[in-house]
């Protein structure tokens, strides 16, 4: 993985993710939160190279390139967008199901 993240919980118990990549860690907890589901079906994604396409969240758009992915904010045209190779998402989101289904 390129970047570091922390996962941890907060004192109202929302899983949450801080580190050098905002965008991601922001993805992480506000669009697939604590659902192992959405993380699962993201993970089906980035592993199918054949898949192009966009994968829609409460607040990003993951589009799905040949080997990246780019995150966008959907409500926040401030916010900078994230390229990451396939790999690298595939990692973090396997990271964040991790925590979130031990928690």
């Amino acid at each position: 993985m390129t970047s570091k993240l922390e996962f941890y919980i907060d004192e109202d118990g929302m899983h949450c993710a801080r580190g050098e990549d905002d965008r991601l860690a922001t993805y992480l907890q506000t669009d697939i939160q604590g659902s192992a589901a959405i993380a699962e079906e993201l993970i089906a994604l980035l592993k199918n190279p054949e898949f192009s396409g966009d994968f829609t969240g409460n607040g990003h758009c993951v589009d799905f390139r040949d080997n990246s992915v780019l995150i966008e904010a959907m409500h926040d045209d401030e916010a900078p967008d994230r390229m990451l190779s396939r790999e690298d998402m595939l990692a973090h989101v396997e990271a964040w199901l991790k925590f979130i289904s031990k928690s």
